[in-house]
């Protein structure tokens, strides 16, 4: 069987803040014990084993980690992941197991390392470790915001957070969530399809957006942060 050919994947890891502090010798001792796995498009993981016991770090494609109230049949989404975010930490952290899925909103590259595997190599790379923390630190504080908000904020402001949340502040595009339906829009910010439609069609009347091919345009800035320092 010919060998995995990882090589490719050295400068990704680079740019991951997870990385910066790891020699690129470790880096391709990390190559050695992970494995690059190809998620086609709506691939979902509903097994809590798959995730408590692998340790997934996102090379290209995007995942959502969402919630799913049986039920009722109410998804919402937690986060949206992409190219340099990484799951399941709960292992790794000593948490507790806990029930939530992922998907795939796209082809997807994921490095797969197992969590015990992983586990051994942070003993010789304990900075590894120090910016995992801080990466699920900085992802509680984005839970946090976004429960505070589904619990305060009328739709207007919940749409107008994530526009801005995820605009590229340099091309002023809605790059990160610009190609995915309104469905999985309304699961961002908590609501259903219908209700973010209509918003949606106020934001256009408003000339604060615009929407073609399916893109999201922002056309007026000032009126969309208006929208949130008014909440």
């Amino acid at each position: 069987m010919a060998k995995e050919n990882k090589d490719y994947i050295i400068p990704i890891l680079k740019e991951n803040p997870l990385f910066k502090e790891i020699s690129e010798e470790e880096i391709h001792t990390f190559l050695k014990i992970s494995s690059v796995k190809k998620w086609p498009k709506n691939t979902c993981l509903f097994d809590g084993d798959s995730t408590l016991y692998n340790f997934y770090i996102i090379i290209a494609g995007k995942l959502k980690l969402y919630y799913y109230n049986k039920s009722k049949d109410r998804k919402i989404t937690l986060f949206l992941l992409v190219k340099h975010d990484v799951f399941d930490v709960s292992r790794l952290l000593n948490f507790s197991r806990h029930k939530v899925y992922y998907e795939t909103l796209s082809n997807a590259d994921i490095l797969t390392t197992n969590s015990l595997l992983l586990e051994r190599w942070m003993l010789d790379n304990p900075k590894f470790y120090k910016s995992l923390l801080h990466y699920t630190l900085a992802k509680l504080k984005d839970l946090e915001e976004y429960a505070t908000s589904a619990s305060i904020d009328d739709t207007s402001t919940k749409l107008a957070r994530l526009l801005i949340n995820n605009m590229n502040t340099s091309s002023k595009q809605i790059e990160k969530i610009n190609d995915l339906p309104h469905k999985e829009l309304a699961q961002l910010i908590g609501t259903t399809r219908a209700v973010l439609n209509r918003q949606i069609q106020i934001f256009k009347k408003e000339g604060i957006i615009d929407i073609k091919n399916k893109n999201i345009e922002i056309k007026n800035m000032s009126l969309l942060l208006d929208k949130l320092n008014n909440s």
